[in-house]
């Protein structure tokens, strides 16, 4: 098959055809319609794409093989275009329309005079040409986001003017794998792509490519050998080196893994592109209770391994020990490995990738620590429905193995420390430090389960906890910062900042978000927040 680039004639910025860039990657002026012969118009039947002849009417193919009214959320739509030729096709015309269309709306795509209500329906997507052996020339067309099931779909273009609608399955299709890697915005390699699930994935080798026409390589499972089994990645041969423009490098990969077999799923088609240069990363200074790790640094504890990553993007994939991590971290951004077996020998295997596909391969071998109690600022109500200060409170949880003994430890704001009642708090439990003047139940916010420990102390911050954010710390008998909680995101009123689990790192930016509040339970992730 022979891919096609088109290039536009020069021409200068017009209004009449303002589409997204990231819908005419292939061309070398997006700003308006090129000068081509007037396209070939269909008649009302034909527009819709439901009716006239097979021989002379554009022809949908959908990719994966699916019905037109049972398509799957990734897929690329391939249109026959019997008769044309490339001079007489603008991929730049070709777009995917939520909802239905009709012949008018297909007009304004031949004449570039999109209205604002069907601009904003365009969904964002590449088109390109490509021929067969036996002369028939395909449109292809690639949304860059998984389209919503059960929502119907046109695809359409202006020149040569027709549209075909599909719909999308309810349910049924193959489950959608994320990807992982390279970074949005911060990729520097067409040659190599992660996508990574929540279930493991079977020992397979795939022929694949990324289009239109870029490198071949292979779908094989792991972030990389024998690391991250319910991932797969992209290893594609080495291309000539190309200039750096991304709206001339957007590239998608296939829409499924294993085609045709039980195990099949569905790849994320966000847009490969060189969208940063290569960043390899510099080795951090370790301290002195940390060991070297390829470029980062790690502290191994009782039943995890704390991690810091280097000053560049990196994907990090660990195996051993009961681990098959995979994480993409941004610059600096700390992890932590768990559980691990306390008090034992472990050895891990690691890869380190940076931006540009280069992997590096170390072994950590540590002896892990006895078990000890980690007490984490797990949730904070600083701006509750009731009164002020009274019912705001800060939720601590024993995430260790062992009790942990609070005598000393204080919690600090900008406005000074609070220092803790002497008690013990079990593995695995809860308390609230709250204001003398806290009602257990207020019939306003979220109570506590009955059996939660309360912490009663005289204030909470120096004149409460601020409403717009501030940052929190807990120290232990010593003095020593075993826990924070960021000054964001800020809550609305009513709403908590909660950590996403309690293994998530205090110094990432995403660890922290703005849930419904949980006093005393697990934190809730999946309730979605009007």
């Amino acid at each position: 098959m022979t891919h096609r680039r088109l290039t536009r004639p020069s021409c200068t910025p017009c209004a009449r055809y303002a589409l997204p860039l990231v819908l005419a990657p292939l061309v070398g002026c997006p700003s308006c319609a090129p000068e081509l012969a007037a396209p070939p118009r269909l008649d009302e039947d034909e527009v819709t794409g439901t009716a006239g002849d097979t021989d002379v009417a554009p022809e949908l193919q959908i990719e994966p093989a699916a019905p037109p009214d049972a398509a799957p959320p990734v897929l690329r739509l391939r249109v026959r275009l019997p008769g044309a030729s490339a001079a007489s096709v603008d991929p730049a015309r070709a777009l995917i329309i939520r909802g239905k269309i009709g012949a008018a709306h297909v007009r304004q795509i031949e004449q570039g005079e999109l209205s604002k209500a069907l601009s904003e329906r365009v969904v964002p997507s590449i088109a390109w040409l490509s021929d067969t052996p036996s002369g028939d020339l395909w449109l292809t067309v690639a949304p860059l986001a998984p389209l919503a099931p059960g929502e119907t779909y046109a695809v359409a273009s202006g020149s040569p003017s027709f549209s075909h609608h599909i719909q999308i399955a309810a349910e049924g299709s193959p489950p959608v794998l994320p990807r992982l890697w390279p970074p949005l915005d911060a990729g520097a390699s067409l040659t190599f792509g992660v996508w990574c699930g929540d279930a493991p994935l079977p020992e397979r080798v795939a022929p694949a490519q990324l289009a239109p026409g870029g490198p071949a390589g292979e779908l094989r499972r792991g972030a990389a050998d024998g690391i991250g089994a319910h991932c797969l990645r992209f290893e594609g041969e080495p291309a000539p080196a190309a200039p750096r423009q991304a709206d001339d490098l957007r590239l998608v990969g296939p829409p499924v893994a294993f085609a045709g077999e039980p195990s099949i799923v569905s790849l994320d088609p966000r847009p490969f592109a060189l969208e940063s240069d290569p960043l390899p990363p510099m080795a951090v200074a370790c301290a002195l209770d940390e060991v070297p790790l390829g470029p980062g640094c790690a502290r191994v504890a009782d039943d995890r391994i704390h991690v810091r990553s280097a000053d560049a993007p990196l994907l990090w994939a660990v195996a051993g020990a009961g681990l098959d991590e995979v994480l993409a971290l941004a610059p600096g951004e700390p992890f932590v490995l768990a559980p691990v077996p306390p008090l034992t020998p472990v050895e891990l295997a690691v890869a380190i990738i940076d931006n540009a596909g280069r992997v590096e391969r170390r072994t950590l071998s540590a002896m892990t620590r006895a078990p000890m109690p980690h007490v984490i600022i797990n949730e904070v109500l600083a701006n509750p429905v009731g009164a002020e200060p009274a019912q705001e409170w800060v939720e601590l949880y024993n995430d260790g193995e062992v009790t942990a003994e609070l005598t000393g430890y204080v919690l600090a704001d900008v406005g000074g420390e609070t220092e803790l009642p002497s008690i013990s708090l079990e593995a695995g439990a809860y308390a609230l430090v709250v204001n003398e003047g806290y009602v257990t139940e207020d019939e306003l916010d979220p109570p506590a389960p009955p059996e939660t420990m309360l912490l009663r102390v005289p204030k909470l911050g120096s004149h409460g906890l601020s409403n717009s954010g501030e940052p929190l710390k807990l120290k232990d008998g010593g003095g020593v910062v075993v826990s924070r909680s960021p000054a964001s995101p800020e809550p609305r009123a009513g709403m908590s900042l909660a950590r996403i689990g309690p293994r998530a790192p205090d110094g990432s930016a995403g660890s922290f978000v703005t849930l419904w509040p949980t006093p005393g339970c697990v934190n809730i992730m999946n309730v979605e927040i009007p």
